[in-house]
């Protein structure tokens, strides 16, 4: 799928950066059982309108890590399921390919302005995604995505904490369906589309039979 970072800029601007660590997102027994059962978990620590803080969210993928974590390395794809992204590019590349520099537009339409932001996102082989913006509307937009093997190897629990503050032009009505609906339904998403992976894969790795 080649190296570039197909960001889950999540939920059409829900985006983070390093120092968060999913760690201190510890599933509750219900949390996990709900996850287990293929449900999205969404915990949100939010102000009283709702457009700014902190949300924490896992969901179960039938994958195993080393597949979701290329499905979300390529920009060219995240215009398909990310909502309202128009724009994704990888604009710089450490040498290592341990991060990448990354641009991204998010359109509204006639809700508001375009939202653009450049974050650098770190990267630990199959395990973890970090990101921080460094230019762009954001007032605050940092947070990590965590792979955890689940299945012996064949599955996959991602979490993902964000801390996010829109630009005050963004309705405080769509920020809180970034949090309420988008996320959500980002995550379904990219589910379908790693387990679509998958699938694909284990079909082209089977013998054909004679």
């Amino acid at each position: 799928m080649g190296q570039e970072f197909r960001w889950l800029a999540l939920i059409g601007c829900l985006a983070v950066a390093t120092g968060a660590y999913a760690a201190d997102f510890q599933l509750t027994p219900d949390e996990a059982r709900r996850a287990q059962a293929r449900e999205v978990v969404i915990r949100s620590a939010l102000d009283a309108g709702q457009r700014r803080g902190t949300v924490r969210a896992a969901i179960r993928i039938d994958a195993p890590p080393a597949v979701v974590f290329q499905v979300m390395m390529s920009c060219a794809d995240a215009v398909q399921y990310v909502p309202h992204l128009r724009v994704c590019r990888v604009r710089d590349r450490a040498r290592d390919g341990s991060s990448q520099l990354v641009e991204q537009e998010i359109d509204f339409g006639w809700y508001a302005p375009r939202l653009k932001w450049t974050f650098r996102a770190e990267f630990v082989q199959d395990a973890s995604i970090t990101f921080r913006q460094v230019t762009g509307d954001f007032k605050q937009n940092y947070g990590l995505w965590e792979f955890e093997a689940t299945d012996a190897g064949a599955g996959t629990l991602l979490r993902y904490r964000a801390t996010i503050d829109p630009p005050g032009y963004v309705p405080n009505w769509l920020a809180r369906s970034t949090f309420k609906r988008e996320l959500p339904q980002m995550l379904t998403d990219l589910r379908k589309r790693c387990e679509a992976e998958q699938t694909s894969r284990a079909a082209a790795a089977t013998p054909p039979r004679h």
